[in-house]
This record gives C-alpha cells, structure tokens and sequence, in this order.
C-alpha cells in the first residue's frame, strides 16, 4: 500500500489553522498584514475532477486505505476522571487498552491545587480569566500540553437527483437536496405557492394583518410583496402599510394608524405630483422634490438599498457563502463542488487549492474505480486537529436558510447587512449572537466532517429568526399554536431533532448527551421539546426555575406555561450542570475599543451605581406589565430612582451618586465608563446589560435570583461580579458602599481580564477578511479588532468543552470508546 497523493511539502506546517507562509503566531495573534498574508498567498491548483480521471486512467494497483492507519491507543478516560477530578496522573494501560485499569504502582500525582493555587475568592486565572478552580486548574494544567491527532475527514462525492434542477444545493453527503425558496422535492422540481395573505373574509377583504398584508403583485415563492408588471418599476417592495390608507391620528402626538381593509392603490401607483406615489416614483426627481411619494413605504427587504429600493447590494448569508456561492436573500446558492448552508465543503468535485483552512490535508486517499460520471465515490482525506471536534448537521433549509431568505425586513435575526459600496453594517439586533456563532463554529479548526469521531454534535435551529418571523407570512403563522411563539419554535426543534434521528446515527450512541442546540429567545430553552433535553443547551436566558419557576415574560406570545407536558416536559429552562449562557451580540464599535472605557481607571469613576432602562409603568413610556422584568427595575426605581416618575418624585433613597432612570442617555458607554458599579436586571427574560457593563469595565450588580449570567457555571463570578438577592434591594447602596477599596480594585481588574470573552471577536474577523479578500479594505472596526489579543466568546466554549469532554460525569458511564484525545497520559 502505498499514498497516491501526499500533501507534505516542507514549506507548508499540517496544522489546521495554517496557510502556507503564516505562522502559528500571526493567526493566534492576527494583525492587518497577518491576513493580507492569508488572502494574497498563491493557490495551488489542483481539480478533484482531473485526480479521478488519472486514477482512472492509470488503474492503480494499489490505494492507500486510511481507515487501516492504527490510531494512537485509546483511554476509558471516564473512569479515569472519576478518581482523579483534580490531579494530572500518567495511566497504564492493559492489553485491551481500553476497560481494563492498572491503577497499582502509579508514579505519584502531581496535585494541581498546589501548582495552581485559588486566589482569594477560590479562583483559578488562566489565559487571563479568573476560572473555578476545578476548572482552571485542570485548563492550566492540561490544557495546554493537548496534542493534535490524525482525522480521517470524509470528502463527500454523492450526487442529487437532476442536480436539484437548479433550484437547489445538493449535499453531497447524504445526496439529497436543499430547495430553494418555493421549491421542493427530491430534484427541487416541483413548485410551493406561498400566498402573500390570509383567507379573505367581508370585513377584510385582503385577509387579517399579519406583518405585512399585499395589496399588488405576490411572489408566491418567497411570500413577499412587489409592485408588479404595468408599473415604472415592478420590483420595487410594497412592504407593511405602504399599500393601505393610513389614518391620521386623533390626538397631537399619537400614532398613525393603518386600515387593513382599504387598499390605497391609487397612491401607491401614480405619479401625479399632487398625490405621493411609490411604485412609479422616479428616484432622482422625488430626491430633487420634483414629486411626492408615500412615506409608509420603505426599503425593508435584504439585497436592496436606497428609498426606493433602487440600488441592488449584497444580501446576508450565513459566512456570505465562503466565497464559494452567490447570497440569494440569504440562502446561498453554490458554486458547482461545493455544498453546505454557507458553501463551506467541498466535494470531490471542488479544487483542492480552495479548501478551507480547517480542512486542510496531509494525505489523500483516492480510490482506484473512481470516476467523473454519476455517483463519485467518497474520498478520504488525514487532518492533524485538536480536540474537541465538532460536527455541524447541515440541516434541511426550513431550519435555516429559508428562514434568512425569505425576511419580509433586512435586518431581523442577522448582525449585519450591506450599504451601496457592499461595506458592512453591525446591527444592534441582540439577537445577532447567533449568526456569529455559527458562523465561527462553520469556520473553526476543531470542526469535522467525521461524525464517527467527533466529541459534539452542533444542530442549527436558528430560533433568532423564528421569533422575529413568526407572524412574517401566512406559511410561518403561529395559528395553530394558539399565537404561541414559544409553541411554533418547539416545533421547529422537534422536526430537527427527528430529521437527525431518521437520517443520521449519532444521537443514540448517548442519547444525545453530546449534541449542542442554541436557544436565543427571552426565556432560553424553556420551551425546549423534551426529547432533546439531555443535550447542552446554549442560551442566554440562564433560569434554574428554582425561584422563579413558571414563565416570566411579559410578552403573552412567548409564554410557555401554556405548552402541555406531553410536548415540552418537566424541565428546567437551564441545567448548570450540562448547559452555557452565553454573551448576548454587541455591535462592534471602533469608537469605543479606541477610547479603551473599559480600562478607565478607579478615580475617573465618579457613580457610584448606574442603570438606565425601562423602569416600568410608573415612568413614561413604561412597559405596562407588572410582569415584565419580574417586577425587579420597579423595585429598584422605587428605591432609587434618580429621574421623576409620572407623578414627579424620585426613588425614596435617591442619591447624587446613584443613576436610576428611563431616561435615554447620549452617552451611554461613558456613563457606564464612569461609573464604579452597574446594575444587571432582566428585562422580558434576558437582557444585554451584562455585557454593557463588562465592556466598559464596570463591576455588574447581579439582581435576578437563580439565574445565571454568561459563564457564570465556568468562570468565579464572585471575583469580578456583586451578586444580591431581589429581596435585598431595599439594602443595596449599603452592601456597595461596605466594599473596601481593595475589593473593589480587585474586581475592577477583574473585569479588565474577562471583558473580551463577551465579544464575538471571532465572527467579525471572519467578516474583515472577506471584505478585505473581495474588496481589499479594511474598516476602522476591524483595525481596532485585530488589536486584541485575549480569548473571546467562541474561544472560551471552546476551552469549556474541552474540558466538558474529560470531566463531565454522565461521560465515565460510556466504555468502549476508542479514541485518541491528544491528551497526554499525565492529564488523563
């Protein structure tokens, strides 16, 4: 036996992360030239097409099988941890390897308390956090020394039915199709109508409102609104009440209100200039006021800019398609070899020269009776990574792609969109942590194609959009879930994890222990289905039910009290024991990075605590519920309150140095800059104080009872974080003012430490080096990213998984494992 094609030239490191001529170095620590480096290197050229005609040609005697290769010994490192939880110990083996321990003459511990010992709150610093100390210590310890291990990664070669007759991307894995919108099917050939409206009825002749109801022209394959043939411009939007008369409200200072039953498709169609027109308006003479147009209408669709919808730009996709695809609305329509939600991997079709970076081979093995006609066998491929590794499902589209293609507005559930030069625009939509997340995890070296070896399984359900698209169209109606957000989404969950039951093996093998889902709503993942409880659950929204233990949101269509036993379980809505909080998304700001708030010393912090929000229905334009934010802002404005209430008094205990207002701040990072302590409170269910605060270096004032914050499972809160009970409220200027300086110094530079691992820095230097690939720009957010150096959001899950994968207790149940973990005998 012997390798057909090596991929070991001596200039180019196998390490998975590395381009050749970038160092280790440059990508742990990237600067502006380290990715210019990345994206000028020369390509080598190299077709999967061309490999297998030669194999063909040549008829080969001989191929090298890699799924022969012996593998490093394997560890039943579960009984293992169980009797060493805080000591690195070499293990000997027996002749199985794998059941049998020799535990008798082991060479003496080496006892991690002592080379690691806690600080004064019992915690561990390691890479520049404050950790458990179990944790820490065991990172510190071990972590480190990890070792890369040889991945047989499987390069699908399957082919679809009609190669899904253009109107969708063949998963070459499974050799099934992912339809676009408005298509489905085995070959994508048989055409969906998606009506724009309800059913009409007398008193609403175009149906009931849902967000947007359409008076013109429907594109039944997207739901969406256009103003259609015999118009100046027909694809021009007619989203919302742009196609509906709008009354005039009542009193000075009201809203506008829309009438559902009364087309207004005379303003919408003319150019008259006496009436406002909208979809014959000629853009440069309504810009000179040569014309009136309809004000409600408006550019809300993705691909599109400018009032009225006349410059095309690039839409949002998951990884804007890695380069190997066009973004259609969102979904990504690749390029021939390629497949995946964001074009990411590759078939034997695909150029090797082009493969990512955390795919990148030392060996191929090329059968010999493979060919360019029909099914193209799979190949396989070595890789040297590190675990933990991930396989990503690449789900149906209905649970992704299709939900970003076909927003009824641009920015619901993405973090960025497009501006007329296609340069990027962070949104503020909390949500955004998602998307990066996923993208980030698409693109990471500890990524794998191998579900045979991966250690976790990511299923990518994109609940973001789900909550903001429930009521979008007709097709995504809440209708049968009684208006139930909460109850269509755990629908959607459910289908997933039947999808993944029906179509691949890995569940079984732990009952879905080792499988990861994303909950990103208020109330996390209350309304998990329990099928899929087992499994970590990533949220943000961490409620231990142990107080508050029914759903609080204020918000009636997202309450899971409703959803019966049978559907949703008896669970908590988190278990600290398997599940993360994880960082809400926050606009990158160069500003602010530039500015450093979050260093800002002691003396330059004059307040002494500091929140600004919605106070409740005491204030104007207070939320009314008394639900909302489980009654905790109104107690603490009660007490607090630094600006007048309707009735004109402040809180009972309101102090020159103590902020509590709904009144919005011009300078809202500086406030939180200068101030000593900020307050963290729920909104309806989570909210992004948390990471208001840290960002800006300010100690966080937790006041939620038995919920838990981002990491607070992981990381020692109690070195950088003040925690009180609701109940205390009434006493909390007092505990504040009780900190000594040198608690308060402490925790400060505790915050100075942790800050970056509640930024996505990771997503948005993937953004920078496409912009700086396709249009060789570098934005003044990206500059200011590539500055930073400690570890981030996706690097800390990481690191946490990493050591979930050695120590969490349900693991030493498992036997028969036969895995090489790079894990040196002294850490197992």
């Amino acid at each position: 036996m012997v390798p057909i094609l090596a991929y070991t030239d001596n200039a180019c490191v196998p390490w998975p992360s590395l381009e050749c001529g970038v160092s280790k170095e440059e990508l742990s620590t990237p600067t502006a030239k380290a990715i210019e480096r990345m994206i000028s290197i020369e390509k080598w050229r190299f077709s999967w097409t061309l490999v297998a005609t030669v194999a063909s040609v040549l008829t080969l005697v001989s191929v090298v099988h890699l799924f022969l290769f012996p593998l490093v010994p394997s560890f039943d490192y579960f009984t293992a941890r169980q009797q060493i939880q805080n000591s690195c110990v070499p293990i000997k083996e027996s002749a199985e390897g794998v059941t049998n321990r020799v535990w008798e003459n082991s060479p003496p511990q080496l006892n991690l308390d002592h080379r690691f010992p806690a600080d004064l709150h019992n915690a561990v610093v390691y890479r520049n956090a404050p950790w458990k100390a179990e944790i820490g210590r065991w990172l510190s310890g071990c972590d480190s020394v990890a070792k890369e291990v040889d991945l047989v990664e499987m390069i699908g070669g399957k082919s679809c039915k009609s190669d899904c007759s253009g109107q969708g991307v063949c998963n070459h894995e499974l050799g099934q199709c992912r339809c676009f919108h408005g298509f489905r099917g085995k070959g994508c050939s048989e055409r969906i109508h998606f009506q724009c409206n309800f059913p009409k009825t007398p008193e609403l002749p175009y149906g009931r409102w849902v967000v947007s109801i359409c008076p013109t022209h429907c594109d039944t394959t997207r739901a969406m609104c256009f103003c259609g043939e015999g118009t100046k411009y027909p694809n021009r939007p007619v989203a919302e009440a742009c196609g509906f008369q709008v009354n005039l409200p009542s009193q000075p200072g009201a809203p506008k209100s829309t009438d559902w039953a009364k087309a207004d498709l005379d303003n919408i169609f003319t150019t008259n200039g006496s009436k406002p027109g909208w979809c014959n308006v000629d853009p440069e003479e309504a810009y000179a006021l040569k014309v009136q147009f309809k004000e409600e209408c408006d550019c809300k669709y993705d691909g599109l800019l400018g009032q009225f919808c006349e410059v095309p730009v690039s839409s949002t996709c998951v990884n804007q398609c890695s380069g190997h695809g066009h973004c259609r609305g969102g979904f990504c329509q690749c390029d021939n070899g390629w497949y995946g939600v964001d074009c990411s991997i590759p078939s034997v079709m695909s150029s090797m020269s082009e493969w990512p970076q955390w795919l990148r081979p030392a060996h191929i093995d090329i059968p010999i009776n493979a060919n360019i006609t029909g099914n193209l066998v799979n190949l396989n491929a070595v890789v040297k990574k590190k675990r933990p590794l991930v396989y990503v499902y690449d789900l149906p589209p209905e649970f992704n792609s299709l939900l970003l293609e076909g927003r009824h507005y641009k920015l619901e559930c993405v973090n960025r969109i497009y501006n007329e030069k296609n340069e990027t625009l962070w949104t503020d939509m909390l949500y955004g942590s998602q998307m990066a997340f996923y993208e980030s995890i698409l693109a990471s070296p500890h990524r794998t194609l191998n579900g045979e070896e991966a250690d976790f399984f990511f299923v990518p359900v994109l609940d973001s959009c789900i909550i903001t698209r429930a009521d979008d169209a007709p097709h995504l109606s809440a209708q049968e879930h009684r208006g139930l957000r909460s109850s269509l989404t755990l629908e959607f969950y459910k289908k997933a994890y039947e999808h993944i039951i029906e179509h691949y093996p890995y569940w079984n093998r732990t009952s879905g222990r080792d499988h990861i889902w994303f909950f990103s709503w208020d109330e996390g993942a209350c309304y998990a289905p329990k099928e899929i409880w087992n499994s970590m659950m990533l949220v943000h929204w961490g409620n231990t039910n142990s107080k508050h233990n029914h759903s609080t949101t204020a918000y009636w269509a997202d309450n899971w009290d409703r959803i019966s036993s049978s559907r949703r379980g008896n669970h908590s809505c988190f278990d600290p024991e398997k599940d993360l909080v994880l960082p809400a998304w926050k606009a990158p700001d160069a500003f602010v990075l530039r500015s450093k708030l979050w260093a800002s010393p002691r003396e330059k912090r004059k307040t002494l605590f500091y929140f600004n929000g919605n106070l409740g229905s005491a204030y104007p334009n207070g939320r009314p519920e008394s639900s909302y934010s489980m009654g905790v802002r109104q107690k603490l404005a009660e007490e607090y309150g630094s600006s007048p209430n309707k009735e004109g008094k402040l809180g009972k205990q309101h102090a020159e140095d103590v902020i509590v207002t709904s009144l919005r701040s011009e300078n809202y990072h500086e406030d939180l800059s200068s101030s000593v302590f900020c307050g963290v409170l729920p909104g309806d269910g989570w909210s992004g104080r948390m990471e208001d605060s840290i960002l800006q270096g300010c100690i966080p004032v937790v006041i939620q009872d038995g919920i838990f914050l981002p990491y607070e499972n992981v990381l020692n809160y109690e070195s950088f974080v003040v925690r009180i009970s609701e109940d205390e409220i009434p006493n909390l200027i007092n505990i504040l003012r009780g900190l000594n300086e040198t608690e308060i110094q402490f925790r400060l530079a505790n915050v100075q430490k942790v800050w970056q691992r509640f930024l996505y820095r990771d997503s948005i230097l993937l953004e920078a080096k496409r912009q700086n690939a396709k249009f060789g720009r570098m934005n003044d957010w990206a500059v200011e990213f590539l500055k930073l150096r400690e570890d981030d959001v996706f690097t800390t899950l990481i690191q946490i998984l990493h050591y979930k994968l050695h120590n969490d207790p349900w693991r030493r149940e498992l036997v028969h494992q036969k895995k090489d973990f790079g894990i040196p005998q002294e850490c197992l």
